[in-house]
C-alpha cells in the first residue's frame, strides 16, 4: 500500500512540476471536469428541490371540516387574480378563538383590514411597476409569509383577514401540515419526456469528462518513457500515470464545486419558464453527490489506463502500435442492439391513461442506444476515413492525419454526436405529442370583453358589482346575465340563461330581439358521433324548476318550455354558450330567484391596461369576484407542463451542446500544442498557414460529419422507439434535426476560427526551437 501511494504522489508531482505547459494542462483538465461536475452537482440537486416542494405542500395543507364545533378554527376564501400576466392567489380569512390555525410562514393569523405578503408580491407592490396593482391591496401590510408557506421564492401570495367572510359558507380549517407527501403524476408522454431529456442532456457530460482527462496524452507518455529509462517497472508506469489523472480529477472536482457553489448564490434570481427554486433547495442529494465524486476520479484513472493500453512505453522512447488488429465491427453494435430490444418490450406502455412503462427498462434503452454512438465512431471513422485519396494538400494534411490517428478525432466529436441523437429523439417526441397535449389557441383572442363570475350572488351583490363597473376605466356597457335551473328527469339537469337582448347577444347571433323571446343555441354534434338533441327540450315540453341537486334537489315551480328561435353561437366570441336563452317577461309571475352569477362586461381594448381597471373597479368586493379576460391567453395545465418541460429541455439541449463545443475547442487546442513542432516544419517548408488552417477545420469537419450520420440515424431510430411507447404516430421533426445539424456545424467553424491564434503561434520560428 505504502509503494502506491508513494507511486501516486510521485505522478501528482509529476504533474505539477512540469512548468507553465503542465500548468496550463492542468487547468485545462481541471476546466473541463469542473464544468462537467458543477453540471452532475446542479443535476443531482433535483430531487432535493421537488421533495423539499412537496414537503412544504404538505406542510401547508389545511385540515378542514364540516364544522368547527367550539374547536378555535380559521375560515378562509381562495381569491386569485391576474396582474400583467402573472397570476396572484392568496385566502381572505377570519379567526375564531383565541388560538386559531396559523397558516406556515406567517406568525399570527392577520386581523380584519390587515395583510401578509409573499416577498415577491412586497416586492412588486413597492416597485413602479406594480403601481397599477396597490388598489387590490389597501389593507395594512403587517408581515411577509416566510419560506415554509411559499413553493418558490417567486411566488406572488397573499393572506388578508376580512370580516365579511361567511362561517357558514368558508371552509373551516382547524390545522395545518396534516397532508400526506403526494406522488407526483405527469401524464405519460411529459413522463417519457423528462426521461429522454434526463439522459440525453446529461450522459454527454459524462463523455466530456472522460475526453478531459486525456489531454496532453503524447506528453504524458514521454514523461512516463524517461522513467522507465530510469528503472520504473510497467506496473509502476501504469500508477504513476494514474497519479497524474487524480491530480486533474481532484482538481476539476474542485472547480466544479466551486462553480456550483458560486451559481447557488444567483439561483434565487433565475426564472426559467417560470419557474424559480429556493437556494436552501438547491442542494444535491447527499447519494447523489457522493456518486459524482467518487464516480469522477474512478472515470478519470480507468480512462487514463485504458488509454494505454495501445501504448508501449520503453526506456528508449514511446512505441504507438499504430497499426493494430483493425477495429472490428460486431460487439460495436451490441449497445445499439441491447437498447433497441428494450425500447422494444416497451411498446404501448405508455399510450393508455395509466402507465405500465418499467422505468429502468426505457432509461437502460435510451442509455444503451446514446452510448453505441461514441463506441460506433472510432470504427465509422476509421473505415472511413481509410478510403479517401487524393484533393487539396490541406484536405491530404487532414486525412493523413486522421488516417494516423481517428480515435482521438472520434472521441473528440463522440460528446457533439450524443447530444444532437439525444435532441433528435426529443424533437420528434415533441413534434408528434403537440397534437395531442397543446391546445390550440383562438385564431384571434376576443379583447372586446371580460366576464366576472360572482360567487353566492345576490341582488343587491350584483347591483353593487354593475354599479362599480359601470365607473370603471374603459368600460363600454355592463351585461348581467342570471341563470335558472331545470330538470326533467333524474340527473338530466340545464340551465337557462336569463337576461335583456343586449345582453343575450353576447352569447349567441340573434336575428330580432323583443322582450318576451326565446332562442336555443344548438349543440354541435359530439365527437365520435351521436345526435346532439338527444338532450335537446322542446317547445311544450314540462319540467321542474330546481335548485340543489340529487339529495339538496328542491322542485320551485312547475314550467312549460315556451317556443323559441334556433340560433347558433358566436363564434367570434371566447364566451359563447350553448342552451336555452330567455327574456326576462319568458318567466312571468313563477317565484323564481334567478343567480346573477355572471356579468358580461363589453370594453374599449384600445384602452391600456382595460382589463387591470376592471379588476381594480371590482377590488372591495374581494373574493365575491373571479375576473376573465379572454384578451389574455390561458393555458391548461398540461399545456402548461408540457411548454415547460419543452423549454427546459430545449434550453437543457443549448447548454450540453454549448459544453460539447467547449471540449472540442478544448482539445483543438491541445492538439496545436502537441503537434507545434510538427506544424512550424511545415510552416518552414512552405505551406502557407492558410492551408494549415484549412486542415485543422477538415481535421475537425469529417469526424463530425459522419457523427452526424451516426446520429441522425441513431436518434431517428430512437424517436421511431420512443414513439411506440406512447402510442404516437411516427412524426420525425426534419425541421428540428436541419437546426440541430446546423448548429453543429456551425460549432466546428467556431471552434477551428478560435484555435486559429494558437495554431499562428504553433507555426512560428520558435516552434523549430528544440531542447
Amino acid at each position: 500500500m505504502r509503494s502506491w501511494l508513494s507511486d501516486l504522489a510521485l505522478g501528482v508531482r509529476l504533474a505539477l512540476g512540469g512548468g507553465r505547459t503542465s500548468w496550463v494542462r492542468l487547468a485545462l483538465t481541471g476546466a473541463g471536469i469542473g464544468i462537467g461536475v458543477a453540471v452532475l452537482l446542479a443535476a443531482s440537486s433535483v430531487t432535493t428541490i421537488l421533495g423539499e416542494r412537496d414537503a412544504r405542500a404538505a406542510a401547508a395543507s389545511a385540515g378542514t371540516v364540516e364544522s368547527a364545533d367550539g374547536r378555535d378554527a380559521l375560515y378562509r376564501e381562495f381569491h386569485n387574480t391576474e396582474y400583467r400576466g402573472e397570476t396572484i392567489s392568496g385566502w381572505y380569512v377570519l379567526p375564531e378563538g383565541a388560538h386559531p390555525p396559523v397558516p406556515p410562514g406567517m406568525s399570527r393569523v392577520p386581523a380584519d383590514g390587515e395583510v401578509f405578503l409573499s416577498p415577491a408580491l412586497a416586492e412588486l407592490l413597492a416597485s413602479q411597476r406594480g403601481g397599477l396593482l396597490r388598489e387590490r391591496f389597501p389593507q395594512r401590510v403587517v408581515g411577509t409569509i416566510g419560506m415554509a408557506g411559499l413553493n418558490s421564492p417567486h411566488d406572488l401570495l397573499f393572506y388578508a383577514g376580512d370580516a365579511d367572510v361567511d362561517p357558514e359558507r368558508a371552509n373551516t380549517v382547524v390545522s395545518f401540515g396534516e397532508g400526506e407527501l403526494v406522488e407526483r403524476a405527469l401524464d405519460p408522454v411529459l413522463t417519457l419526456l423528462v426521461m429522454v431529456g434526463v439522459v440525453a442532456l446529461l450522459f454527454p457530460v459524462l463523455v466530456f469528462v472522460g475526453i478531459s482527462t486525456r489531454l496532453a496524452g503524447a506528453e504524458r507518455d514521454r514523461r512516463l518513457a524517461a522513467l522507465r529509462l530510469v528503472g520504473a517497472g510497467a506496473r509502476r508506469v501504469r500508477r504513476i500515470a494514474a497519479g497524474e489523472a487524480l491530480l486533474g480529477a481532484f482538481t476539476g472536482m474542485v472547480v466544479g464545486v466551486a462553480l456550483f457553489l458560486v451559481g447557488r448564490l444567483f439561483v434565487e434570481d433565475v426564472r426559467l419558464v417560470g419557474i424559480s427554486v429556493f437556494r436552501s433547495d438547491f442542494t444535491p442529494s447527499p447519494w447523489f453527490a457522493v456518486l459524482v465524486l467518487v464516480l469522477v476520479p474512478v472515470l478519470a484513472v480507468v480512462t487514463s489506463v485504458v488509454a494505454m493500453r495501445r501504448t508501449v512505453v520503453e526506456p528508449l522512447g514511446v512505441v504507438r502500435r499504430t497499426k493494430p488488429v483493425r477495429r472490428v465491427l460486431w460487439w460495436r453494435t451490441l449497445p445499439v442492439l441491447l437498447g433497441s430490444a428494450a425500447l422494444l418490450t416497451q411498446s404501448d406502455t405508455l399510450g393508455g391513461e395509466r402507465s405500465s412503462a418499467s422505468e429502468p427498462l426505457v432509461i437502460g434503452g435510451i442509455v444503451m442506444l446514446l452510448l453505441g454512438i461514441p463506441v460506433l465512431l472510432p470504427w465509422v471513422v476509421e473505415r472511413a476515413v481509410g478510403r479517401l485519396r487524393g484533393g487539396a494538400p490541406s484536405w491530404q494534411l487532414a486525412i493523413r492525419r486522421l488516417q494516423l490517428e481517428s480515435g482521438t478525432a472520434a472521441r473528440v466529436v463522440g460528446g457533439v454526436a450524443v447530444v444532437l441523437a439525444g435532441g433528435i429523439a426529443l424533437q420528434s417526441v415533441l413534434a408528434s405529442a403537440e397534437s395531442k397535449i397543446v391546445d390550440r389557441p383562438i385564431p384571434e383572442a376576443d379583447k372586446s370583453r371580460v366576464v366576472v363570475a360572482m360567487r353566492d350572488a345576490t341582488p343587491e351583490t350584483t347591483r353593487q358589482a354593475v354599479d362599480l363597473l359601470e365607473r370603471s376605466v374603459g368600460v363600454a356597457h355592463v351585461h348581467p346575465l342570471g341563470s335558472v335551473q331545470f330538470t326533467r328527469g333524474p340527473e338530466d339537469y340545464q340551465v337557462a340563461t336569463v337576461g335583456t337582448c343586449e345582453a343575450l347577444r353576447t352569447r349567441a347571433v340573434l336575428p330580432t330581439c323583443r322582450d318576451g323571446d326565446s332562442f336555443y343555441v344548438v349543440d354541435p354534434p359530439p365527437p365520435g358521433g351521436g345526435n346532439s338533441r338527444d338532450t335537446q327540450v322542446e317547445p311544450g315540453e314540462r319540467v321542474r324548476i330546481t335548485e340543489g341537486y340529487d339529495d339538496d334537489e328542491k322542485t320551485i315551480a312547475e314550467w312549460t318550455i315556451p317556443r323559441y328561435t334556433e340560433v347558433r353561437p358566436d363564434e367570434e366570441s371566447s364566451d359563447h354558450g350553448y342552451g336555452l336563452l330567455l327574456t326576462p317577461s319568458v318567466l312571468g309571475d313563477l317565484p323564481v330567484t334567478q343567480d346573477f352569477s355572471r356579468i358580461v362586461v363589453l370594453v374599449d381594448p384600445a384602452q391600456p391596461d382595460v382589463a387591470e381597471h376592471v379588476r381594480n373597479a371590482l377590488a372591495p368586493m374581494t373574493w365575491h369576484t373571479f375576473v376573465s379576460y379572454f384578451g389574455e391567453t390561458g393555458v391548461s395545465e398540461r399545456v402548461e407542463q408540457y411548454q415547460s418541460i419543452r423549454q427546459g429541455l430545449l434550453a437543457g439541449s443549448l447548454v450540453t451542446l454549448l459544453l460539447a463545443g467547449a471540449s472540442l475547442l478544448v482539445l483543438a487546442l491541445e492538439q496545436v500544442r502537441e503537434r507545434r513542432r510538427p506544424l512550424a516544419v511545415l510552416a518552414a517548408s512552405g505551406v502557407p498557414r492558410g492551408a494549415l488552417g484549412r486542415s485543422l477545420l477538415w481535421q475537425n469537419a469529417v469526424p463530425l460529419l459522419l457523427a452526424l450520420v451516426v446520429a441522425v440515424s441513431v436518434g431517428g431510430g430512437m424517436a421511431v422507439l420512443l414513439l411506440r411507447i406512447i402510442s404516437q404516430p411516427i412524426v420525425l421533426d426534419w425541421a428540428g434535426i436541419a437546426l440541430l445539424t446546423g448548429a453543429a456545424a456551425l460549432l466546428v467553424v467556431a471552434v477551428t476560427v478560435a484555435s486559429l491564434p494558437s495554431l499562428r503561434r504553433a507555426t512560428g520560428a520558435l516552434g523549430l526551437r528544440s531542447e
